[in-house]
């Protein structure tokens, strides 16, 4: 038997309720909700169930669920006389709670993710890397509701982590294309800005690199490892390419040398031989 939804008013109204919440009060309302109540006495726990993994709310909800995760000590504070034993209980059993009010969420989030990736796949280049830039871009910690979790589950997903890493590649060699100087921005300014972008293009090399392993390994094929030290020549060319040229073709002439020289020792050895022999 399929358990029957709550009127679509009455969830479309608690959305827009939630929504409007500073994240403080947010957070307070989801742990209420997960220890049983509600905050608001007039609103069901199931037009809450609903509201917390709808669309607007999937992402900024499970970032509260792991925030409460973080800080159950806070939410499950100790009572004055309170024994340590009794507390432990109560702490264990707001985990549990947690972990089952998670669990609709995370599907949820899931599939918004598996829809968002769909999306993605369709653009075009320059309407991917501007879907990408902006993601990138945006201020670590920062609360984008609905997009955060599920932008960052899609870009990677199976399905264009390749594409998005290619791209990533891409602007951490040419930072500076994707994240122009403001006006009026100093140039140190703007140096930090392009250094923070790096570093969180960095951390999602990382995680592109495990999503497509796993893509190969899942066929039961063992995942070749990155090569960085190509993948840094690469860089070099790109970046210094009147050096690189002028060291690649040094490097070229020390191998021919020593190509000549081990010849000359051969054909040394041989006449050498030859004499002793006659």
């Amino acid at each position: 038997m399929v358990d029957a939804q709550p009127p679509a008013e009455k969830v479309t109204a608690e959305v827009k309720r939630l929504t409007e919440m500073s994240h403080q009060a947010f957070f307070a309302a989801w742990t209420t909700f997960v220890q049983g109540g509600t905050d608001e006495r007039r609103v069901p726990g199931e037009v809450q169930a609903v509201a917390f993994r709808s669309p607007e709310l999937a992402s900024r909800t499970l970032a509260a669920a792991d925030r409460a995760a973080r800080e159950f000590k806070q939410v499950v504070e100790r009572r004055e006389g309170e024994s340590k034993k009794t507390y432990q209980a109560r702490i264990g059993a707001f985990r549990q709670q947690l972990q089952e009010s998670r669990q609709p969420v995370v599907a949820a989030v899931e599939e918004l993710a598996a829809d968002e990736a769909e999306y993605l796949a369709q653009l075009d280049d320059g309407a991917f890397a501007e879907e990408w830039t902006q993601f990138v871009r945006a201020v670590a910690g920062a609360a984008r509701s609905g997009r955060d979790a599920v932008q960052g589950l899609a870009f990677r997903s199976p399905e264009v982590a390749a594409r998005t890493q290619a791209l990533t590649l891409r602007m951490m060699r040419e930072p500076a294309q994707f994240l122009p100087a403001s006006e009026g921005e100093s140039r140190k300014e703007h140096a930090a800005r392009l250094s923070q972008l790096r570093s969180r293009l960095e951390a999602e090399l990382r995680f592109l690199q495990y999503t497509l392993n796993y893509s190969v390994a899942r066929w039961g094929r063992m995942p070749s490892a990155p090569n960085y030290r190509l993948q840094a020549m690469r860089l070099l060319a790109e970046k210094y390419p009147e050096e690189f040229s002028r060291l690649r073709k040094a490097v070229a002439e020390d191998a021919g040398k020593a190509r000549e020289e081990a010849r000359r020792e051969r054909r040394a050895e041989r006449q050498s031989k030859a004499r002793s022999t006659s």
